[in-house]
């Protein structure tokens, strides 16, 4: 690695960095009053996110503020459902919500052949952001799971349980598997656009992989991560983009998350450290302070830090990172306060 490289794609390629790259989940968000200044402009989220000028600003917000080592782009994973005639709305307190969800086989059926031409606003944003970054700070451009984008599409809002997306995957296993090649398809082509457009390294957030029990999570879910992560190696366009893989509290053994092709798991907040270490040199590492943290004390904050600091000192490979996003309850400074820390580490 020379002195102007990354040091965050350097640790993607499982090369000891001379200090530890940082970057947080939800780094752009609800918790920052700047990004407070310019969603009181718009009513729903998601004609926000289509807005790339305003994507590249609400992302250069957190590099700004605490210098991190990489931006991500500004973005939900819930653009693909509402590009394909789900038609996704965020409502103030209850999240997203489809209008048109999927009820039927016979709606997945005639589902029309996703059209990547339809996100063009997203990579816009990459592009722009990736433009007005300081040289030398990469951009992860990311989707959705197929799991986790079909089970919002089938739900047709978040859910503490998912119950109607659970009967219907017992009932219709058949067409659900139509449904997740189709979301897997999808995901390969959108991710590729966001790389010609700029995309350093590619995340992947199986957000709801914890509905599945682990004899449903290798069908409905680890599957098809495992052939979205191929084609994308399998593309001259993406073959060289490090792959990212972000699994919430997984029903299953760490060692079955380094999925095929992926350069880097990004572990839950109550992810084993022990079992992590298990993984050197097989894959990067990223993560996973509990985001509850940032609300203690600034003594708590940095002893619980240190702790993973200590732990992964010697593995090639670590990336600093909370095992969930930010959330708005927290204070700007104890991010800064964090990121501080760490540099000093």
């Amino acid at each position: 690695m020379t002195q102007t490289e990354s040091i965050f794609l350097a640790a993607l390629r499982k090369e000891k960095t001379s200090e530890t790259p940082i970057w947080y989940m939800r780094q752009a968000g609800r918790y920052m009053p700047e990004y407070h200044a310019v969603r009181k402009n718009f009513k729903n989220f998601l004609d926000m996110c289509k807005r790339p000028e305003v994507c590249c600003e609400l992302a250069l917000q957190p590099i700004n503020a605490f210098k991190l080592d990489t931006a991500i782009l500004f973005s939900d994973i819930l653009t693909i459902p509402d590009a394909i005639g789900l038609e996704v709305e965020f409502i103030e307190k209850q999240g997203p919500v489809f209008r048109n969800p999927i009820k039927s086989p016979e709606h997945i059926k005639n589902l029309a052949a996703f059209n990547v031409n339809d996100l063009e606003y997203v990579y816009q944003a990459v592009k722009l952001t990736k433009a007005a970054l300081p040289k030398n700070t990469p951009i992860i451009g990311f989707a959705g799971s197929p799991w986790t984008l079909a089970a919002y599409s089938i739900e047709g809002k978040s859910s503490k349980d998912f119950e109607y997306t659970k009967k219907f995957i017992e009932t219709y296993p058949d067409e659900v598997n139509k449904f997740l090649n189709y979301l897997t398809n999808a995901c390969f082509l959108y991710l590729r656009e966001q790389v010609k457009y700029g995309a350093d390294a590619i995340q992947i957030f199986d957000s709801w992989a914890n509905l599945l029990p682990s004899d449903k999570y290798f069908e409905y879910s680890y599957q098809y991560i495992t052939k979205l992560t191929s084609m994308l190696k399998n593309d001259p366009t993406t073959s060289n983009t490090p792959i990212i893989v972000f699994t919430r509290d997984p029903r299953v053994e760490m060692n079955s998350l380094v999925y095929k092709n992926i350069d880097c798991l990004s572990l839950y907040t109550n992810s084993d450290i022990q079992q992590a270490l298990l993984l050197k040199d097989k894959v990067a590492i990223q993560g996973n302070l509990d985001p509850k943290v940032l609300l203690e004390e600034r003594s708590i904050i940095k002893a619980e830090a240190y702790k993973l600091l200590d732990a992964f000192k010697e593995y090639p490979g670590y990336i600093f990172n909370l095992g969930h996003g930010i959330t708005p309850d927290i204070d700007p400074s104890k991010v800064k306060y964090l990121t501080d820390i760490i540099r000093e580490y």
